[in-house]
C-alpha cells in the first residue's frame, strides 16, 4: 500500500503526523517547507539555538506568524499543538518531551547534537529520523540498540545518498538480482579542501563552510558509504575505496577492469559521473538474462541500476511517515557494524594540537573495514573533533586512538564507549558459541563404516 494512502487518511481524520525538526539550516528549513506541503503531515515544532532562524523557517513554509508559539516549555508547546498552532523553540531537547510529537527529525549534521537529540528522543519514546549520517556512522549501532529496546525507529532519511542507496538495494533484491556494488557518484574530489578553500561555494549555496569542506575532501562520501555498508553488510574493497574514473556508459567495464565486480558485495564511488547513486547487480539466471535483454537492460550478467537525482529534503518526509505509520526505518545499522570511518591527517600535525574534526583544516575521513580499524586502533572521524594529539602525526597518516586524549566528557564519547562495550561483549559471545560448536562436533558420535 502506498504511504500516501495512509497519509491522506490521517489528513481526512484531522490527525496529521506531527514532526519536530531540530536544526533549521539548509536541510532543516527545506524539510519544514516540504512537511507543510505533504498531506497528512505537519512541521509542528521547529528547534534552533537561534530563535529567529526557527521562526523564519516556519514563516517561509507558509505558517502565519500569529500561529507560532515561542516557548521552551513542553507543556506550553503541547497546549499550542492542541490548538493547531506551531511551536518555535531554542531548546534542542524540548521536542522529545512534547506528547503531541510523533517523530523527531534532526538535521544539524553535527555528531554531538545528533547523538544528544537522538538519545533524548529515543528515551522519551519518539521515533528518530535524522539527516545525519555522521552520527549514525559514529554511534549508530548503540542508538539502534536503544531504539529497539524502546520499540521506536532510529533511521536516516530518504532523499540523501545513504537512504536512496538502501532503497535501491532493496529494489534490486526484490528483482531477484544480487547486489554486488552500491555506488555513490562524485564529480570531484579535493582531499585537502578546508573551510577556507570552500568558503565561496558554501556562501553561494547557503551551506556552512565545514559542510562544504567535508563534501569536497571526501569525508562526507566515506561516511555515507559506511552508513550503507553497516545497513547492508557490504564492505569497502580498500581503505577509502577505489573510486575509478568512469562514465555511465563505461561503468560496468571500468569496474570489471579494476577487479571490483569480483570483489563484491562492496560499497564504492566513482569520479566523473556528476550526481546520483547506483547498484551493480548480478544474475546468472537464463530467464532473467533473456528477459532483461528484451527489456533493454543489457546482456548481463551484470546490470546497472542508476538513479540520477538526489532530492534531499524533498523526499526526507517520507522516512518520517514510514516511521510513524509502519515502524519502518529507511536506513539503520545492522549490528555489528562492518565499516568504520577513520581519521587521517590533512597536513603535518604537532603534539598538543586540538583537532577540529569533520570538515575542518586538520583531518579527513576514510572508510575501512571495522575489524581492520579496530585491530589498528584507528580513531573514528566522528570523535576527532573532541581529541587532542599527544604525539606528532605526519600528513596522510592515520591517527590512532592512542595518539590522542579526550579532555572533556560528552554524549558522543559516552555513547561510543557504550557501543564499543556492547560490540566487545557480542564478539566474546560469538567466540564462545563458535568454540562450543567445535566441541560439540568433536564429541558427536561418528558414523560406523558400512559393512
Amino acid at each position: 500500500m502506498s504511504v500516501y494512502v495512509d497519509l491522506y487518511r490521517r489528513e481526512r481524520a484531522g490527525a496529521p503526523v506531527r514532526v519536530a525538526v531540530v536544526g533549521t539550516g539548509f536541510f532543516g528549513s527545506g524539510l519544514i517547507r516540504q512537511l507543510q506541503r505533504m498531506p497528512g503531515m505537519v512541521a509542528a515544532v521547529a528547534a534552533n539555538r537561534t530563535l529567529e532562524r526557527a521562526v523564519h523557517a516556519l514563516v517561509a513554509a507558509g505558517v502565519d506568524p500569529a500561529e507560532i508559539c515561542v516557548s521552551d516549555d513542553p507543556k506550553t508547546a503541547e497546549e499550542a499543538l492542541e490548538r493547531g498552532r506551531h511551536v518555535a523553540t531554542t531548546s534542542l531537547s524540548m521536542p522529545a518531551h512534547v506528547k503531541g510529537v510523533e517523530v523527531v527529525m534532526e538535521a544539524t549534521g553535527d555528531v554531538l547534537v545528533g547523538a544528544a537529540v537522538a538519545a533524548e528522543a529515543i528515551g522519551q519514546g519518539k521515533h528518530v529520523v535524522a539527516a545525519n549520517p555522521e552520527t549514525q556512522a559514529t554511534v549508530g549501532a548503540i542508538l539502534k540498540q536503544l531504539a529497539d529496546e524502546a520499540s521506536v525507529v532510529y533511521s536516516d532519511v530518504d532523499g540523501d545518498q545513504p537512504g536512496i542507496l538502501k532503497n535501491l538495494y532493496d529494489y534490486t533484491v526484490g528483482l531477484g538480482i544480487t547486489p554486488l556494488v552500491a555506488g555513490n557518484c562524485k564529480g570531484v574530489l579535493k582531499r585537502y579542501a578546508t573551510p577556507a578553500t570552500q568558503a565561496a561555494f558554501a556562501d553561494a549555496h547557503g551551506l556552512k563552510p565545514w559542510i562544504a569542506s567535508a563534501a569536497a575532501d571526501g569525508t562526507k562520501l566515506n561516511i555515507e558509504m559506511a552508513v550503507v555498508a553497516n545497513a547492508t553488510g557490504m564492505l569497502p574493497a580498500a581503505v577509502g575505496m577505489v573510486g575509478p574514473q568512469t562514465s555511465l556508459k563505461t561503468v560496468l567495464e571500468d569496474f570489471e577492469l579494476h577487479g571490483l565486480l569480483e570483489r563484491g558485495p562492496i560499497v564504492e564511488y566513482t569520479l566523473g559521473i556528476p550526481n546520483g547513486v547506483f547498484i551493480v547487480g548480478h544474475s546468472d539466471d537464463p530467464a532473467v538474462r533473456r528477459e532483461f535483454r528484451y527489456l533493454k537492460m543489457g546482456d548481463g550478467p551484470h546490470y546497472l541500476l542508476y538513479r540520477p537525482h538526489v532530492l534531499v529534503h524533498y523526499e526526507a518526509p517520507l522516512s518520517a511517515a514510514e516511521a510513524a505509520l509502519y515502524q519502518a526505518a529507511t536506513i539503520t545499522p545492522v549490528v555489528p557494524p562492518v565499516a568504520e570511518v577513520v581519521t587521517f591527517a590533512k597536513h603535518d600535525l604537532k603534539a598538543g594540537k586540538r583537532l577540529d574534526g569533520i570538515g575542518g583544516f586538520d583531518c579527513y575521513g576514510l572508510i575501512a573495514r571495522a575489524e581492520e580499524a579496530r585491530a589498528a586502533g584507528w580513531l573514528p572521524i566522528g570523535l576527532a573533533g573532541y581529541a587532542r594529539l599527544v604525539r606528532d602525526i605526519a600528513k596522510d597518516e592515520p591517527i590512532c586512538c592512542d595518539a590522542v586524549v579526550f579532555e572533556e566528557e560528552n554524549t558522543v564519547l559516552a555513547l561510543r564507549r557504550q557501543q564499543d562495550a556492547l560490540l566487545a561483549l557480542r564478539r566474546q559471545q560469538d567466540a564462545l558459541l563458535a568454540l562450543r560448536r567445535q566441541q560439540d562436533a568433536l564429541l558427536a558420535p561418528q558414523a560406523l563404516p558400512a559393512g
